[in-house]
């Protein structure tokens, strides 16, 4: 694995990658993953919602997010 460009090593993603499309038909990848190496964590694990035009870390998720519909994702993708 390689290191970061800050020197830390990139977290772990746990699991494979979840793929939706937004309202605006922006595509989504969202991730969990392994938090508990980075400085500042919130907790042990993360999601990282990604798209060509934005990333977002949520730290509060349930357990069963692989399950949630399109638009459940899409909330959660803007919680904190």
């Amino acid at each position: 694995m390689r290191a970061a460009a800050s020197g830390r090593e990139p977290s772990t993603a746990i699991g494979a990658p979840k793929r939706f499309m937004d309202e605006n038909g922006t595509e989504w990848t969202v991730s969990e993953r392994d938090a508990s190496t980075l400085p500042g964590a919130r907790g042990a694990r993360c999601l990282i919602f990604q798209s060509s035009e934005a990333v977002r870390r949520v730290w509060d998720y349930p357990a069963g997010w692989r399950e949630l519909l399109t638009s459940g994702l899409i909330t959660l993708s803007w919680e904190r």
